[in-house]
């Protein structure tokens, strides 16, 4: 897995490759089913993580609705866009390469326990990735504040498992408001399991969507240098990657939404 890891520092001194994402085909989200009630998930805040062979499995299945059982918390100040207030009352289904489907929702604060078991099933090598440091496992106090973020600022969604998986957290995606209002730091995370079946690239569909609608112009992330898969994916959704000024093992994705 890879990350796009949070360091607005990187950021604001490498604005070098501002790319136009007349390029990115935004996959219409379809929401059409109502609320019922469902379980808890949810991803570390601030990077992106995914499987070596990620991006070669993107699937184009159509994205559809199912119920969930539970209503997210999400509120804003800032307006809410339709895709945010659709995903308050029912799940995205998101298609893996598969042919399973995966609910998508906002993340909730009881997915904090829920939240530790999917990052204890990372590999080291992918945590290092995620976290861009050394931290072996994720404290409770940790979890919790991943499972609330600003509710002005920023939208979590994470994607449910089935089958062996259910009730478990398969991973994630995010979108982290700078204070102008424009720009957000963006991040995605699977667990090995769900590796592969192209879940990561259809997740940041949904966030990015949920981005532009709700009034953000560009988006950015800090990946390590050696994580290969995650820089694939970058360049997948048509993001100008280049080297962090102020740190030569990280580079900075970024493009306008």
């Amino acid at each position: 897995m890879g990350q796009a890891h949070h360091n607005s520092q990187v950021h604001r001194n490498g604005q070098a490759g501002r790319s136009s994402h007349a390029g990115r085909t935004s996959q219409a989200i379809q929401v059409s089913q109502p609320l019922d009630a469902g379980p808890a998930g949810a991803i570390p805040k601030a990077t992106n993580t995914m499987a070596a062979n990620e991006t070669a499995a993107i699937s184009t299945a159509p994205v559809s609705a199912t119920p969930i059982n539970k209503v997210s918390t999400l509120t804003s100040a800032r307006p809410i866009s339709p895709l945010r207030e659709r995903l308050r009352r029912r799940a995205v289904t998101i298609a893996g390469k598969d042919g399973n489907l995966h609910l998508a929702r906002p993340i909730d604060e009881t997915d904090a326990g829920a939240l530790i078991r999917c990052y204890d099933a990372m590999t080291d090598r992918g945590r290092w990735f995620r976290m861009l440091h050394h931290l072996p496992h994720l404290s409770e106090d940790m979890a919790r504040d991943f499972c609330t973020p600003d509710p002005e600022r920023d939208l979590c969604i994470v994607l449910e498992g089935d089958g062996p998986l259910e009730g478990e957290i398969l991973g994630g995606a995010r979108i982290t408001g700078d204070k102008d209002g424009k720009t957000a730091e963006y991040s995605v995370t699977l667990r090995p399991e769900a590796e592969g079946l192209g879940l990561a690239h259809k997740a940041l569909d949904v966030v990015f969507e949920a981005a532009r609608e709700v009034g953000y112009t560009h988006i950015w992330g800090t990946i390590h240098s050696e994580n290969g898969p995650m820089l694939q994916l970058a360049h997948s959704q048509h993001l100008t990657v280049h080297r962090a000024p102020t740190d030569a093992a990280q580079r900075v994705s970024e493009g306008d939404l």
